[in-house]
């Protein structure tokens, strides 16, 4: 573990960082960006740089095993697919990463902890909104930095770790999601349309987290909206045909679900079987996250809306935005899935950290501590083959948004989003300074 700088050498390495903007790109940087060829500078300079000769040491707590797999096998391909990139590029100033993944369980601070005592250079992860609430004061206190995957409770960093220095988070958070899906049922169906909801949300801190900003996203979109019904299910329930048979009976205008993974699943399956699909538009913003799960029958039947984070395999076309087709390519080829958001979590918690560290080496001219590296991710902008994405002063990730209708595609054979919307970053968060509930309420 490379020691933290004092005081006066941590300022004069955030002074040096400003000079960032004027260091070229380098083959790692163009690799993660999902482009074949270097973006420009002088990989000369790198040979003179300082530093181990062993290969980083990185650690990923996600779930493996259970429902909540289907989205943390993707996280974990994801940041594997990453770390492969890292290495084809010959490593960070040719340091190769070694990727160690452990299943979060309900062990989120005691994984990190382990990670720690292990040596460990970086960590990334978690899934869980509750693990990460949890763990972030002790990435705080362990000082060894931690780019989450997800864990996207909106009170992280606003009221859990209001002032973070080696916490980050790479995927947009809950405020961000739920705005869009507000916005993306207003654009479907008509403000004047949307007089009553529905939720049926995952009962933790996600899920009561989502439920709420989607109700205030919506409220103040339209002219007021009634609630006619909250349900939430534990998660990984194998019934939910109570809150199926109340939204039923209520019929709303949209019922809203923030339900993930093998929920999803779940609930689809059984909101199909019961017709659920012809009283209510169902909007969600992570459905697309069980594309690999659904089947023909029921995506066709339930025409929902879903968002899908900060990215989507398939907007902007291949012919627009090549780099989207080798990370779906690449999903396709070594782990037979269709790649989701999750799978852009992964891989872009460990994208900030590998960019930001390989532009960092030749400005401090040797391997630069866990102080240095979590001054030069905050502000730190870079690209995924996802576009485009800023790491803010407050630890944050964000990134465009997308959402569409899910549509089975016979050539890809799962669902597709079809008529893909998307929301740039100032759409659906709150400016600096402001906190996501008081940014809604002051529409």
């Amino acid at each position: 573990m490379t020691r933290d700088p004092t005081a006066d050498e941590r300022a004069n390495g955030v002074k040096r960082r400003t000079m960032m903007a004027a260091v070229g790109g380098t083959a790692v940087t163009a690799a993660l960006a999902g482009c074949s060829t270097l973006l420009g500078g002088d990989e000369d300079e790198e040979g003179s740089v300082e530093v181990p000769d062993e290969p980083v040491q990185a650690g990923l707590q996600t779930f493996t095993e259970g429902a909540a797999a289907v989205l943390g096998l993707q996280a974990q391909y994801g940041a594997e697919l990453a770390v492969q990139r890292v290495n084809d590029a010959g490593g960070i100033a040719g340091r190769e990463m070694e990727l160690d993944t452990v299943h979060e369980a309900d062990a989120h601070v005691e994984n990190y902890r382990q990670f720690v005592d292990e040596g460990k250079d970086v960590t990334f992860g978690p899934i869980s909104s509750g693990g990460h609430a949890a763990m972030a004061p002790e990435v705080e206190a362990q000082e060894v930095v931690n780019v989450g995957t997800d864990g996207t409770v909106t009170t992280l960093y606003e009221e859990t770790v209001s002032d973070p220095t080696y916490s980050f988070r790479f995927q947009n958070y809950d405020v961000m999601e739920c705005v869009t899906a507000a916005r993306e049922a207003v654009s479907r169906l008509g403000a004047d349309d949307i007089d009553t909801i529905a939720g049926i949300n995952p009962n933790y801190a996600f899920g009561q987290d989502e439920w709420k900003f989607f109700q205030l996203a919506i409220d103040s979109l339209t002219d007021g909206v009634e609630v006619v019904y909250e349900g939430f299910p534990e998660l990984g329930a194998s019934d939910m045909s109570t809150h199926i048979t109340e939204v039923n009976n209520e019929e709303p205008d949209v019922t809203f679900s923030s339900m993930w993974g093998g929920d999803v699943t779940t609930l689809m399956n059984q909101a199909a079987a019961n017709n659920m699909f012809d009283n209510t538009q169902l909007v969600g913003t992570i459905l697309y996250s069980a594309v690999d799960e659904l089947d023909r029958d029921v995506v066709e039947q339930a025409e929902a809306f879903s968002g899908s984070r900060n990215w989507y395999w398939g907007f902007p076309e291949p012919g627009r935005w090549e780099p989207n087709q080798s990370v779906f390519q690449a999903a396709r080829d070594q782990w037979d899935i269709v790649p989701t958001a999750h799978f852009m979590s992964g891989y872009g918690a460990v994208t900030a950290w590998a960019t930001a560290v390989d532009k960092l080496v030749r400005i401090v001219d040797g391997w630069p501590s866990q102080g240095q590296i979590a001054a030069a991710l905050e502000g730190h902008g870079f690209y995924t083959p996802a576009g485009y994405h800023v790491i803010g002063q407050d630890h944050q990730g964000k990134s465009s948004a997308c959402s569409g209708r899910m549509t089975w595609s016979e050539d890809v054979g799962a669902a597709v989003l079809d008529d893909v919307n998307v929301f740039a970053p100032q759409e659906v968060s709150p400016p600096p300074g402001t906190t996501a509930e008081e940014w809604v309420d002051s529409w």
